[in-house]
């Protein structure tokens, strides 16, 4: 079933559509970012995004979800964009998303942008498939069906993809959260995946209680999977959902845009 919300902006109500294209903006420009790595380059993806939903929202037939289909969209436009970005300059530090409590001490704040900053890093260091499996389940939410549909494989190369993900992003945040755990032994199960596994409803009754039982019994493998805890729940604290201005304006030029075509 199409929302309504869809269904009018499709009929040519212009304030729906605005509606509709403000509430997909921030979830395209955090894609963007991660995966160009460059903000002139995210921003134009951006831009062809809203354009395109914006002119091809008739195409949209409901069969998965309206953010699958968007960020279907976004890849190909990242997709263009990044042929030619091997001599660009990459995401900064500065501009890394970072989580905020305002309750937080600055102790826990610093290291909240220490974190923030690995986490960009880490991404960046990530393999292209790994990098968006990461992104949209882990900073954008979206469920294993409809990151499927993004991508276009089936639920399963989806979970098989994120659990090697996760391992990546985990070994790659390893000097910031892992900086003095002790080594696991060569008899050490592979928690991290495990854990993942568990994370998506993937690990049976057994090896549940059987992970549980030696967590507590080994530090090593508790640390590897208190790290993995941690870098996915970064992932889930970078995303924000405040709309900036210059994408309020991107907006309404989209919007500006297909009306004109329409007359």
């Amino acid at each position: 079933m199409i929302d309504p919300l869809v269904e009018r902006a499709r009929s040519g109500d212009a304030k729906a559509l605005e509606e509709l294209l403000a509430s997909v903006a921030p979830a395209v420009e955090r894609f963007g970012l991660r995966m160009c790595r460059n903000p002139g380059d995210a921003d134009d993806v951006l831009q062809d995004t809203l354009l395109t939903i914006a002119t091809h929202l008739g195409d949209f037939e409901g069969r998965s979800s309206l953010l699958s289909w968007v960020f279907t969209l976004t890849r190909t436009a990242c997709a263009r964009r990044r042929r030619g970005l091997k001599n660009q300059a990459h995401l900064s530090d500065v501009d890394a998303p970072e989580p905020r409590d305002e309750a937080a001490s600055p102790e826990e704040r610093a290291s909240d942008r220490e974190l923030a900053a690995a986490l960009t890093r880490a991404l960046e260091a990530l393999s292209d498939e790994h990098r968006e499996v990461i992104l949209l389940r882990d900073v954008e939410g979206m469920t294993a069906a409809d990151t499927a549909a993004a991508l276009g494989v089936s639920v399963d190369a989806v979970k098989s993809r994120l659990h090697r993900a996760r391992e990546s992003l985990r070994t790659l945040l390893r000097p910031t959260l892992e900086a003095n755990a002790p080594a696991p032994s060569s008899t050490c199960p592979e928690v991290a995946t495990l854990w993942s596994k568990k994370l998506e409803g993937d690990l049976s009754q057994g090896d549940c209680v059987a992970m549980e039982q030696h967590l507590k019994s080994c530090p090593a493998c508790g640390a590897a999977c208190d790290a993995l805890k941690k870098a996915v729940v970064a992932c889930a604290r970078s995303a924000t959902t405040e709309v900036r201005p210059e994408v309020q304006a991107r907006v309404k030029a989209a919007v500006r845009a297909w009306s004109a075509q329409l007359r």
